[in-house]
């Protein structure tokens, strides 16, 4: 399984950790054929512990590790390299303005080896970070979501403190602003940094179907339907798509006189009969999507028209291609959900809704909440692998079975070989089902056996 980064693409090849839990030590080897490696195991035995472990790292979460028990956490790489995560604590002496007292800090140390040679440290200074919070909390209606992430309960508007200067700096005390350029300065240029930043890793955590909006306080947080989220979400993007195509089609119309004039590229019959068949092919979807509403009829071809006709379909070809990666995606959701055999229900995408079901004998339009639980997981699931995940992104999936038909469960690794292929991304899947792994038992990892293969060396 890879974790590709933009630097030659550089691979997860295993972790290595140390008395999770004060009680296991695991190497994890992580598979490069099928880009997919399932873990599986015991209750109690840090599967769901490990995604975390990854997805908190490899997003510079660091805070989760202070509370972690564990000796050492090691990511191995390809081409030699190394990163390997320990805790330390050091003491500190607080004052307030009557008592001088002393406190014990976590601070998480990374050293980063190329070939068993030390190329960087990273220190993540537990005191700093709980400085700037507590400024945080002082100066600003903030509240912390995630770690250096912080969201503003009055707008709704999420800031990093990377930015933070940027958005607040002649609010804040000079104090404060020594406090983030001290962490901005640990940071730039850190080889770890920079190597953290340019991996892509997405979690998809066991509870799917709820989605958080942030109060000023947990008791004022609310939740929404994640799958209602999803369909104004490729809603906002098809418009979105029409829009750049409207801009790029009025660009042309309006020079085409002048580039016909000016061009000198003429098209045999055979070639343009070729390409047109695949637009008339790409038209067809989108207009089956609801995408479009217009489809060409093919014209006439002649010598005499050789050079219209390619202008023409340049033309043409130009002004769709911005839907190639959409409809590509649209494509294969539409192909694995109609595989699944909802209960009488049936897909339909359009501009309008985005994506929605109808009622196969009435034809009646169905509420997305009306989906039953594993129909809402299955759609979830396969809208954040196909809409939400970039190219070469490491995705982590915590208990896919959650809810879903055993013979959905079966076809699960499959869909994902799918998915692995078009979007050119790698799987991390945590399960306890055996319908998960199916005939997929060389891609799995067992912690239980993990923990005590020393003991059998």
């Amino acid at each position: 399984m890879r974790c590709f980064t933009d630097n030659k693409h550089s691979m997860l090849e295993s972790i290595k950790i140390k008395k999770l839990f004060g009680l296991f030590d695991y190497h994890i080897t992580l598979d490069t054929s099928e880009n997919i490696t399932i873990l599986t195991g015991p209750n109690g035995y840090g599967k769901t512990t490990i995604l975390n472990i990854i997805y908190h790292f490899f997003n510079q979460q660091f805070s989760y590790f202070q509370k972690l028990n564990f000796e050492s956490i090691s990511f191995e790489f390809s081409e030699n390299k190394r990163m390997e995560l320990t805790k330390k604590e050091k003491k500190a002496i607080l004052t307030n303005n009557t008592a001088i007292f002393p406190r014990v800090y976590t601070d998480i140390h990374i050293n980063f080896f190329d070939s068993e040679k030390k190329i960087g440290t990273f220190i993540y200074d537990s005191e700093l970070r709980e400085l700037i919070a507590n400024e945080l909390k002082n100066f600003f209606s903030l509240r912390q979501i995630e770690e250096d992430l912080w969201i503003n309960t009055r707008t709704n508007e999420k800031i990093s403190l990377n930015n933070f200067l940027n958005l607040y700096k002649e609010q804040l005390p000079e104090h404060f602003i020594s406090l983030i350029k001290k962490k901005q300065s640990e940071e730039k240029n850190n080889p770890i940094i920079i190597f953290l930043n340019s991996l892509n890793i997405y979690l998809i955590k066991e509870q799917r179907l709820l989605h958080k909006i942030f109060g000023r306080d947990k008791e004022e947080d609310t939740f929404l339907n994640t799958i209602e989220l999803y369909a104004e979400e490729l809603k906002k993007l098809i418009e979105e798509k029409q829009l750049e195509a409207y801009q790029i089609t009025q660009k042309l119309d309006s020079s085409f006189p002048k580039r016909l004039i000016e061009t000198k590229t003429v098209i045999d019959e055979a070639t343009f009969k070729e390409r047109f068949a695949k637009l008339k092919n790409k038209q067809s979807k989108l207009q089956q999507f609801g995408i479009t509403t217009t489809e060409q009829e093919i014209p006439d071809y002649n010598t005499e028209s050789a050079k219209v006709l390619s202008v023409y379909l340049n033309d043409s070809e130009e002004k769709l291609s911005v839907y190639d990666d959409l409809l590509t995606k649209i494509d294969l959701f539409v192909s694995i959900i109609s595989q699944k055999d909802f209960a009488f229900k049936t897909l339909q995408i359009s501009s309008g809704k985005g994506f929605s079901f109808y009622q196969n004998k009435t034809l009646q339009p169905l509420s997305l909440t009306d989906l039953s639980s594993g129909e809402q997981h299955e759609v979830v699931l396969l809208y954040e692998l196909l809409f939400k995940t970039a190219p070469n992104t490491l995705i982590l999936i915590d208990e896919p079975e959650i809810s879903l038909h055993v013979i959905w469960q079966k076809a699960f690794i499959d869909d994902l070989k799918k998915i692995a292929k078009l979007k050119k991304i790698s799987f991390l899947v945590s399960t306890h089902s055996p319908q998960i792994i199916n005939n997929y038992w060389g891609l799995t990892r067992d912690l239980f056996e993990l923990s005590n293969a020393k003991e059998h060396e």
